[in-house]
């Protein structure tokens, strides 16, 4: 996959996409496999410093700290403009993680944030088809909505 073109988009249309792939955390001792089952997709919103990763190029993984988590979002649109999709729920083996933090924890992705997609986590696989995706609201004054499998 060419992460920098597939991430080169709106979040709401790269959000929709990753639905149903797979996301996967290579280390030396091996590689963990999620499946992508929920995402919420963002743009703009008041500049923080905890948003500073929406900025990154497409395809760079942003955490974003919130409440004591590093919450798992990836940039998307361009480089230097507020743009991201966060991974909200993933299902491992027969049970679902919900909260990006706790992903993150799963992963053990701490210290990429600002990486590029590839080696050490990358996404592959197809996604689901676009009649079984769900859009609800997001909570968030930036955020899109939300995308989940039905």
């Amino acid at each position: 996959m060419d992460y920098e073109t597939f991430f080169r988009r709106k979040s709401e249309d790269v959000a929709r996409e990753l639905l149903g792939r797979q996301l996967v955390r290579n280390t030396d001792i091996g590689s963990t496999s999620v499946s992508i089952i929920e995402v919420g997709a963002y743009e703009g919103g008041n500049p923080t410093p905890s948003r500073a990763g929406m900025n990154y190029a497409p395809g760079t993984v942003f955490l974003m700290p919130f409440r004591g988590s590093q919450l798992l979002n990836i940039a998307t649109d361009r480089r230097g403009f507020p743009s991201c999709v966060e991974i909200r729920a993933v299902a491992f083996h027969d049970r679902v993680v919900e909260g990006s933090g706790r992903i993150t924890n799963l992963l053990d992705l701490e210290g990429l944030d600002g990486a590029v997609l590839g080696n050490e986590l990358k996404i592959i696989g197809k996604p689901v088809d676009d009649s079984e995706v769900k859009k609800i609201k997001g909570d968030a004054e930036n955020c899109l909505g939300y995308f989940l499998v039905k």
